[in-house]
């Protein structure tokens, strides 16, 4: 389970104050499918830096199981899916998804590294490379990319921008089956019909946690 409590964080630039978050608290579930919404500028995408380790809060506490969050932590549990998909231009499908595995130095095992690929509907595509593939096929190897990492919590930053509604109902689909298999997901998008598709979603607007739903009848 994963515990913000009174997370505040502040830019300060040469001219200019900014606060990005003002004590927000959220409590997400293991195994549950999460949205963050908002628009640009709300705070969304500081919080899911935060929680992904790439920066850390002024004040707060952010807790995973229980245990105050360190980057050995994170390491192991957190995986990040962004819009742009960050695949390395010069490696082909398999390599870009095992990357993971080389900078641990890590056996890369060919049978799992297939197994991931056929959950992303991509077992046929290991050796083409990125600019031989669709916007959607390259957003479904970054998210092989992160199950290849092991990790448990999946953070997606506007998974679905740079995508068509046919391709970004693909990603909803396979973020679904990964829940069912035990992942968490934290999205962050602009798109409320995106973010309904989830199972809790959490309004924010200038800094600030504005409301939270649940999507999912009992």
């Amino acid at each position: 389970m994963i515990k913000l409590i009174n997370i505040s964080k502040k830019y300060v630039g040469s001219n200019i104050e900014v606060e990005a978050l003002k004590k927000v608290s959220i409590n997400v579930k293991n195994k549950q499918f999460i949205s963050i919404v908002g628009a640009s500028g709300c705070g969304k995408t500081t919080l899911l830096n935060i929680l992904a380790g790439f920066d850390y809060p002024d004040s707060g506490m952010y807790l995973l199981d229980n245990e105050i969050v360190n980057q050995n932590t994170l390491k192991i549990q957190v995986g990040m899916v962004f819009q742009e998909f960050h695949l390395l231009p010069y490696l082909n499908v398999m390599e870009n998804v095992c990357l993971p595995l080389y900078l641990k130095n890590k056996k890369v095992q060919a049978d799992e590294v297939k197994r991931i690929l056929n959950m992303v509907d991509l077992s046929n595509y290991g050796s083409f490379f990125p600019n031989q593939l669709s916007g959607g096929q390259r957003q479904r190897v970054a998210i092989a990319r992160v199950l290849a990492s092991q990790a448990k919590i999946i953070l997606a930053d506007e998974p679905t921008g740079a995508l068509d509604k046919e391709n970004s109902q693909n990603i909803l689909k396979i973020f679904k089956q990964l829940q069912h298999q035990g992942l968490t997901i934290i999205m962050v998008t602009h798109d409320e019909h995106i973010a309904l598709q989830s199972d809790y979603m959490i309004r924010m607007d200038k800094g600030r946690v504005v409301s939270e739903r649940n999507l999912v009848s009992s």
